[in-house]
């Protein structure tokens, strides 16, 4: 098959012809139709995720099951799916509570310690899959993955959001930002998109976002406490994560509200007033991916309408290493899959 091969950590990844994947047992092959890069593969490219070499990237997985390894019991020929990355044990305490991204024998991801998507075929364990019903294009299917599920996620579960509550979203024209928009949104949320780009910016309004602050140009946090009248925001979801961010993040915070952590930079310190943790009772949390249902509700939101995916083009397999520049240079909007097979 053809793939796009990390030789080397943080060098460029080579298109080269190398022998299709065999399914081990509870596996399946899957034919990808497509593969969306996003930062965290920059990340395990650099070699800050750990993993080994030579490596197949991509983790954005949608396509075709074209072959099915002994103990599989849920899958076959020919179903269309999205693969979750996370490689979890199944039975360790937080896995049977439906937190898996919290397994307590985690494995790693597809894609870092496991070949993933920017090839023509790749192994999946049974476990990792999960129904694509027809009439969703594949490259569409490639948001579903993370910017529709992460989002979908740490809105509904971890801010639990509610109709006419005020949103600020930090880093608002990422692929999952401006996911989380029409997210916010559709949940009857007061949206305010912070980011950098004044055209990105534009076309968050255009997809929900009540308000737009360059954080570039003005001080988002002071601008929030204008657009709410002193107030702040009721939930922050933070996708950014510098340290000059969080602090900003924090202070726009309503009392009683909750500040949200997906995006972050390790290694950065975030300091902040206790005292508001008392006085005004508000509630600092992280949010860490989805289990595999909200995987699949991610799915149906897609399949019904209620999101829609931001697809700014795409790239041809042997184009990947190009992909990735681009992503990191700040050029794409939204999602930009590799597309490998055009349906």
């Amino acid at each position: 098959m053809k793939a796009m091969v990390l030789k080397k950590w943080g060098e460029e990844l080579s298109f080269e012809e190398i022998p299709d994947p065999e399914p081990r047992y509870s596996e399946v092959i899957v034919r990808v139709y497509a593969c969306a890069p996003d930062q965290f593969d920059v990340t395990i490219r650099d070699g800050r995720a750990g993993g080994n070499l030579p490596l197949i990237l991509g983790h954005e997985i949608a396509g075709e099951i074209v072959s099915v390894g002994k103990g599989v019991e849920h899958f076959q020929e020919g179903s269309k799916v999205v693969v979750h990355p996370y490689l979890t044990c199944g039975h360790c305490k937080f896995c049977q509570v439906g937190r898996n991204t919290l397994c307590l024998n985690f494995k790693g991801y597809i894609g870092a310690h496991t070949n993933g998507g920017y090839a023509e075929y790749v192994a999946v364990p049974e476990e990792n899959l999960c129904f694509l019903p027809d009439g969703i294009d594949f490259a569409l299917a490639t948001t579903i993955v993370s910017p529709v599920a992460t989002p979908l996620k740490a809105l509904k579960t971890r801010a639990k959001i509610q109709p006419g509550q005020t949103v600020l979203i930090v880093g608002a024209c990422g692929g999952v930002g401006i996911h989380a928009v029409q997210i916010a949104k559709a949940f009857g949320a007061n949206v305010i998109a912070v980011d950098i780009d004044d055209q990105k910016l534009s076309s968050a309004k255009d997809l929900g976002a009540d308000h737009i602050v360059n954080s570039a140009k003005k001080d988002f946090a002071d601008e929030v406490l204008e657009i709410t009248e002193g107030i702040g925001a009721d939930a922050v979801l933070e996708l950014v994560g510098t340290d000059l961010t969080l602090p900003k993040s924090f202070s726009s915070v309503s009392r009683t509200g909750v500040l949200v952590v997906v995006g972050f930079q390790p290694g950065k310190i975030f300091e902040c007033d206790p005292t508001r943790f008392v006085d005004d009772e508000i509630l600092v949390t992280g949010s860490r991916y989805v289990n595999k249902a909200e995987l699949s509700e991610a799915v149906e939101w897609v399949g019904s309408g209620r999101i829609k995916p931001v697809i700014s083009g795409t790239y041809d397999l042997k184009d990947a290493e190009q992909a990735l520049q681009d992503l990191a240079s700040g050029k794409i909007f939204g999602r930009a899959p590799i597309q490998i097979i055009k349906n």
